[in-house]
Parts: structure tokens; sequence; C-alpha cells
């Protein structure tokens, strides 16, 4: 391949500017014309409680708001921030702090310039990769997307969003499609930086090794250092990205000779050395592990992967059966066994939710741990069909699509639905594989749209970027903004804290000093705007050394309608709170409110429409 196609084209550049610039112009705009009755609240997605206090690490001297009273550390202590990725945003901190301005729309500009330099870095890889079909898996990946968007605003404009059960009735369509966090799309994780850095990193970093394999130049070190800043960042997404690299070794057809061995090296020693780092951070606070263990302990969930990407697969169809016409014996056999143990898991997913009567409900969490064993026997059937059918290759055809792709494609797609060990295996996180299962799926869905017969092509091309346009449109304006909220209301408030109710903004004006006793995200805002202590909040996941399920279990015991006055009293006095406070937007159950305001050992402050803030009398000091 010629130099000048191993550049980044000026439509990819104004595609890759354009979704980059997003992430400040939705600040802007939440900032400047937020919903009516509404105000910001400066947290742009529920973690971002994380990052923003992170900010201020350093010239705090690792100061924490989520410290609890109890902790031997005080309210300071490293072990505090013993996440890796908090520490990028401890550096970003005083960048952000000395600029002229808002610091909040930095830090936004930081996730766009964060997206921008990983779509960058996703071409690049691209044209290593999969030259042939680079740009057509670059626009499905960048505007990637299932039939999520469309519904949602189908459902809107049929005016479900207002009914009780929405939000649990459409979760199933939504989750992989528009819910922010480490779902598939790129879009889903723009707000992150640490995400997109350390994909950009790890891929940008793939593609220089391919490169320099076949012999096209070497791994760069400011290659070599971006590698390790991203096994640094983010362990799984390094761990993940090796077995790319792996698949690559083994199944990319080609003579492992010296030259190539050194580029794959220049990657791998890196990435370990970041990996190595972030894992003795890690050990720093044990709760930490243990909260991560638990948060991420779920596999895949099947019916709304299969919603979200089920075009991509028919798409994808045609490349993967002509991989398998023209791969060696033992691609045939992986795939074989992928593929056997994929479709075993489908029918035993159907059957085990039939008989639950979840099929149709679409509650997957327990499916995994429950039919991951029994679909063994399917990858062993494949593996013998495809052993048995060893021979000759049934077609000369070229090689469009690397066999190491398939096999990244079936492999890690099987890896992320599973929970082997009847459990065992969902310890490691296995759904987080799916940040680095969509790309190989674009692929070959790129690579399969060249041979599907027009006009079903044409069909079948078009309907997936108009998908994926729609649900970047919807995930961008209606999830990661507040768009078509009206008062802070609408589906899904937990995953809104952009903007709250101006109940809320005036009563927060009315907490002192001392420890606040909240429900998140609420106490997160507080911690934020008021400099509060607080005893809970998405931030206690990582900002604290008590487990964040102690934590959470005493707050959300606190707020049950059915706990006693007692025990309540006795939660706010050892977490020593000093102020309790039920927020608007984020409403608590009425009948909750009405037996905090009648208890004796708390004082009413104010309360306006759902909020409501109390003293506690005599509260412990901190």
């Amino acid at each position: 391949m010629h130099e000048p196609a191993r550049r980044t084209p000026r439509w990819a550049w104004a595609l890759i500017l354009g979704l980059a610039a997003t992430q400040p112009l939705l600040y802007g705009i939440t900032r400047l014309a937020p919903p009516e009755a509404t105000v910001p609240t400066g947290l742009t997605i529920p973690d971002s409680a994380l990052f923003l206090h992170s900010l201020d690490m350093f010239p705090s001297g690792f100061h924490s708001n989520y410290a609890a009273c109890q902790a031997p550390e005080g309210d300071s202590s490293l072990r505090y921030y013993s996440v890796p990725h908090l520490w990028l945003y401890g550096v970003l901190g005083p960048l952000v702090r000395a600029l002229p301005g808002d610091a909040l729309f930095y830090y936004a500009l930081a996730n766009g310039l964060g997206a921008l330099a990983l779509l960058w870095a996703v071409h690049r890889f691209l044209i290593e990769a999969i030259p042939r079909h680079a740009n057509a898996a670059f626009v499905l990946f960048a505007l990637s997307g299932g039939p999520g968007g469309l519904l949602f605003l189908l459902s809107g404009l049929a005016g479900l969003h207002a009914h009780p059960d929405f939000d649990a009735l459409f979760f199933r369509f939504g989750v992989y499609d528009l819910f922010e966090g480490a779902h598939g799309p790129p879009v889903l994780y723009y707000p992150r930086l640490y995400y997109t850095l350390s994909l950009a990193g790890c891929l940008g970093g793939l593609g220089a090794a391919l490169r320099a394999a076949r012999g096209g130049g070497t791994v760069s070190p400011a290659w070599m250092a971006a590698i390790g800043v991203a096994g640094f960042l983010n362990a799984r997404f390094a761990v993940f990205s090796f077995g790319l690299l792996a698949l690559f070794v083994l199944f990319s057809g080609a003579r492992l000779d010296a030259r190539a061995a050194r580029a794959l090296g220049r990657w791998a020693i890196p990435a370990a050395a970041g990996v190595l780092c972030s894992a003795l951070l890690m050990r720093l606070n044990p709760a930490t592990v243990e909260n991560h263990q638990t948060a991420g302990a779920m596999a895949i969930w099947f019916s709304p992967f299969v919603i979200a990407t089920g075009l991509h697969w028919v798409a994808a169809w045609p490349a993967i059966a002509r991989g398998w016409r023209v791969a060696p014996a033992r691609t045939r056999v992986l795939l074989g066994a992928g593929m056997g143990y994929l479709a075993a898991y489908a029918i035993g997913y159907v059957v085990y939710q039939t008989y639950h009567g979840n099929l149709l409900a679409g509650r997957d969490g327990s499916v995994a741990a429950a039919i991951s064993d029994p679909a063994l026997l399917g990858a062993l059937a494949g593996a013998a069909w495809a052993w048995r059918r060893r021979g000759a290759r049934e077609t000369t055809e070229p090689d469009e699509t690397p066999p190491w792709i398939l096999v990244a494609l079936i492999g890690f797609t099987a890896l992320a639905l599973s929970g082997f060990g009847q459990g065992w295996f969902l310890r490691f996180g296995p759904q987080r594989i799916q940040v680095l299962l969509w790309l190989p799926l674009c692929m070959a869905a790129a690579a399969g749209l060249a041979h599907w017969r027009m006009p079903a092509g044409r069909a079948i091309g078009g309907a997936l970027v108009g998908m994926g346009v729609l649900s970047a449109a919807v995930a961008l304006l209606f999830f990661q903004s507040p768009l078509g909220r009206a008062g802070a209301a609408g589906p899904y408030p937990a995953l809104h804290t952009e903007v709250m109710h101006v109940d809320d903004a005036a009563l927060m004006e009315r907490i002192g000093g001392g420890t606040v006793l909240a429900p998140a995200p609420a106490s997160d805002v507080i911690a934020l705007r008021r400099g509060n202590p607080v005893v809970y909040g998405i931030g206690s996941f990582n900002l604290t050394t008590v487990p964040h399920a102690r934590v959470r279990g005493a707050v959300e015991t606190f707020f049950d309608p059915a706990t006693p006055d007692a025990e309540r009293e006795a939660i706010a006095r050892e977490w020593c709170a000093a102020w309790i406070y039920c927020p608007a937007t984020w409403p608590v159950p009425e009948a909750t409110r009405t037996r905090l305001a009648a208890a004796a050992w708390l004082e009413q402050v104010a309360d306006r429409g759902a909020g409501m803030l109390l003293r506690v009398r005599e509260a412990a000091s901190r």
C-alpha cells in the first residue's frame, strides 16, 4: 500500500473533529441553557464525581470528602487515590485550575480531545489491520449503534416516556446503545477521559506494531510511552488489547521473524510495565480492589447485546463465511468451537429464560453463570465438526478479512458472554471486553457488506449508519445532556446528574458545616458544590477505605421506609452525620420523609417540593 493511503483522509478528520467537539458543546449547552426550573450541577455524568474530586488531589494533600469519619487515615491519605486513572485527573487538575475561565469547560474540552485521540488512533489501527475496508469500518465504528436511538425517539413521540414502567421495559433496548459506559459504541465513553486515552494508546500502538511487524518501520519511543501510560490507566484494556496482539501473532499467517518479534515486544513490554504499576498502586487500598471486583463481576447481557448488534452480525456474515472457507485447519477448529459455543449458548438462553418466565422481560443477570458450562458442549461439537472438515480449503479466494480478526470477533464474543465455573469467571469482569469487541465487529461488518448483493448490501449498510447516527445523537443529547427533561424529571433519573431541580439548589444553600447523609447522586453534588464531607456517594466507590457495599447498604437502610427510627438514628450517629438531606431531583419515598420529619432526634431546617433538609441534634463531629 502506498504511503498516501496511510494518511487519515479529510472527511475522516471532519468526522473525528465533529464527534470530539460534542463534549465541550454539550457542556456549554447544559451550562448556558439548562431546562426550565433546573440548574447545572457540574457533574456531567455520575462518575464525574470521582474525576472532578481528583482534579484537586495534589493541592489538597490527597483530601477526600468521602473518607469515613472512623477511618484511621483521617480525611487525607494517598490510599484514597489508589485507583490509577484518578492520577490522570490529578495531573490534569493544576492545568485546568490555572487556565482562565470555567474549569469545568476545560474538563469537558479534555474529554473532547480524548475522543479525538481515540478516533484517530482507531483509524490508524484499521489502516494496518484491514486496509481494503479501513474507511468503511471506521465509519461503522465512529457512528456505531443499534435500534435503541430510533426506538427511544418513537417511544417519546408515542408519549411512553412518562409511563411508570418505561425505564424497566426499555432497558434492554437502550443499555448497550445509549447508556454511558464501557458498552461498545465509542460515543458512550467520550465522557471518560481515561477510557479514551487508554484505548487510543493501546490501539494506536497496536497499529504501529502491526506495521513494524510487516517491515514498515518501528514502534517509536513515543508510542511505547503511550502504550505504557495506557496500561497504567486501564489495565483491563491493555490486557484485552494484548489479546488482539496475540491473535495476530498466532493467526496472521505471516512468519514471525526477528523484526516482527521486536515490534511486538516493543508493544508488550511497556504495556506490561504499565499494568504492573497499576496493580501495585491498587494494592494500597484493598477496599477499592473489592469494589471493582464486585461491581465488574458480570458478563454481557445476551438479549440487549443481540438487539444492539444484530444487524452488524447480519452484515458481517459473508465475511465470516468467506473467512471460514479460506482459513487453515487450526483456525477453522477454533472458529468452529467458538460458533458452536455461541449457538449452544443461544439455545440455552432461550430454554433457561422460558423456564423461568424471563424471556420477554429480559432479566439476564443470572443467565451467564447458569448456562456457560453446559454451552461448552456446543464448543466441543463445533470443534469436532470443524476437525472433520479440516481438509483442503474450499476456495482459493484471497483472504480479505484476516483470520485473526475473525477469531477475535468470535472469541471475544464468547468470553464476554460467559460465566464459566458456575460464575467463577465473572470475577474478571468479562462484560468490559465489549469495548474491544465492537471494533472487530465493525471490521467484519465492513468486509461483509462488500460481498452482499445490491441492493441488499446498500440497504443493510444504510440501515447500520442510519441507526448509528440516531443512537449517537440520542446518547449525546438525551443521555449525556438534559434535552427533553422538564424540571429535572424524565426517563432514567439516576443516569442524569448534569442538572438538578431549583428546589435542590435552594435547599443546598442552607447546609452548614459537617457531614451530610444523602442518597447518591445528591450526595456527590453536595460534596462538589458545598465541599461538605458526605457519608455516601458515587465518589465513595474509590475515595475511601470502606467497602462500597457496606456504606451503600447503610444509606439504603437509612432511607428505607420500613427501617425503625432507632435504627436510623444509630446509622446517622455511626457515620457522624450532622445533616440529613432528601433531594427533590432524586426523591426518597414519601413515607421516609414523613418519618424523618417526625423524628425527635432531627430538626427540620427547610423543605421545598419533594426535597427536605434536616439537622441532627447533638450530632457527633468529624
